[in-house]
């Protein structure tokens, strides 16, 4: 297509890089992928260029998806330098600890190898986050910038180090950019974010806010998914433009409540355990909602969580069902195709939602569980994002640490179902978000001389 027949076409173009999509079942697809299928809907052509895997069906009408692999070789390597930057030490033995015999502790002798790992490692997670895609994509974004000459490029994280990817596209070329922060990535970091290898490094961290200036202050326009985010973005940056568009779902390819539901108490985790997210309080809550209804023990009540668990919390779940003697009550199903996952929600009568230490994002699968219908739990602070978008959609909130608070909802679900079974909730849905994102792509009152920097757009 040359230049002339794209302005005489009319259309609005629109380039998403974003690495991930559905078909990798990654939850961070969705954003785009419902945006761009609404987006066709009022007049937008959207290319997007991802890493996950091509579609084996139909696409909406107006979305053309470019795979672009990501490197296959640097996984290996980022695992072999891993190991071989590992210091093991040996099991200490009993008694005092050894000490050279020039006096000073072992630890102090170390320490400059210890800290000399600790740089490497972060060094390391920063590199194996670009998943041997950036420059991959940059390439290939250029090219389709040239090729379908795009009104507009968004870029979208995490991953966020993909965003270089857009900014080194986007160089001299005559085409706005604008980038989209699910999570926050150098700034407003959850206190458990900031212990990942990335951060503990000097040099990563410091690599890690450059690049988040950079991409910032380069670009036309910053979206935040809360608004929270988008304030702590705006304190930092005084003169960037930062808007913010909430998470949403696609109503359209969602289960309805289902009307065979799991025996008992049925209670539904579908998400990563990660970080600051922890199942211990809602253990321990449930082990007093069965001593306190013998009868919903018996009935087969359980909580199901799905999705991947990292080692530190499966190994906190293992003592907790240990200790609160949860053993038959729990099922952890691992990753599941996305239809399966939707369908344990859909089973539950209680969905549960972690939102973990960050103050600044709300989980994604908030939306679809009210969205179901299922009733759902936000565990979360009251001033937090997640506690306030709860309160929003219309969602349960408690405190992270209030056992007492989640053992009576937990009671009250039981007791009286009725009472949950005509909540007021108000699930945002992609395809009525379409045209907010659609006038931020358009440049709408938006921009770099807006006279506002925080626009709410929900």
């Amino acid at each position: 297509m040359t230049s002339s027949d794209i302005e005489e076409s009319g259309e609005r173009r629109l380039l998403v890089i974003s690495y991930h999509q559905p078909t990798d079942g990654e939850i961070g697809g969705l954003r785009w992928a419902g945006f761009t299928k609404y987006l066709g809907r009022l007049g937008w052509k959207s290319w997007i260029l991802t890493a996950a895997p091509p579609p084996t069906g139909s696409v909406p009408p107006g979305v053309t998806i470019e795979y672009c692999p990501p490197g296959r070789g640097l996984n290996g390597v980022y695992h072999r330098l891993r190991q071989a930057l590992a210091i093991r030490r040996p099991p200490r033995p009993a008694g005092p600890a050894p000490v050279p015999s020039r006096g000073r502790p072992l630890a102090t002798l170390l320490a400059p190898l210890v800290a000399l790992r600790a740089e490497m490692a972060g060094l390391l997670t920063v590199w194996l986050q670009g998943h041997g895609w950036t420059l991959r994509s940059a390439l290939r974004a250029r090219a389709l910038i040239a090729r379908v000459q795009p009104h507009v490029v968004v870029s979208t994280s995490p991953p966020h180090i993909h965003h270089l990817a857009a900014w080194l596209a986007t160089r001299g070329q005559a085409v706005r950019w604008i980038v989209d922060l699910r999570d926050p990535w150098a700034s407003a970091l959850a206190k458990s974010a900031e212990a990942d290898a990335a951060h503990r490094s000097t040099l990563a961290k410091s690599l890690i806010a450059a690049a988040e200036r950079l991409v910032i202050q380069s670009a036309h326009q910053v979206v935040t998914t809360t608004r929270e985010l988008a304030a702590a973005l705006t304190a930092r940056y005084p003169r960037a433009p930062i808007r913010w568009v909430p998470n949403s779902v696609d109503t359209e390819l969602l289960p309805a409540k289902s009307a065979h539901p799991f025996p008992g108490l049925a209670i539904a985790h579908v998400g990563s355990l990660y970080q600051g997210r922890q199942l211990g309080t809602v253990l321990r809550a449930f082990r007093a909602f069965l001593n306190r209804h013998p009868r919903a023990a018996t009935a087969g009540s359980k909580l199901r969580q799905a999705g991947e668990i990292e080692v530190p919390q499966a190994e906190a779940i293992e003592r907790d069902l240990r200790e609160f003697d949860l053993g038959a009550h729990v099922d952890r199903l691992g990753r599941l195709p996305r239809t399966a996952a939707l369908e344990i929600l859909a089973r539950s009568r209680l969905a549960l939602v972690l939102a973990g230490d960050g103050d600044f994002q709300v989980p994604a699968k908030l939306y679809e569980a009210v969205a179901i219908g299922i009733p759902t739990l936000v565990v979360a602070p009251r001033d937090s994002a997640a506690g306030r978008e709860a309160t929003r959609v219309g969602a349960l909130r408690v405190e992270p640490h209030d056992v007492d608070g989640i053992t009576e909802l937990l009671s009250q679900l039981w007791s009286e179902p009725e009472r949950f079974a005509s909540m007021s909730v108000h699930p945002t849905d992609h395809r009525a978000l379409a045209p907010a994102m659609s006038a931020v792509l358009s440049g709408d009152g938006f921009g770099r001389d807006a006279p506002q920097n925080v626009v709410h757009l929900a």
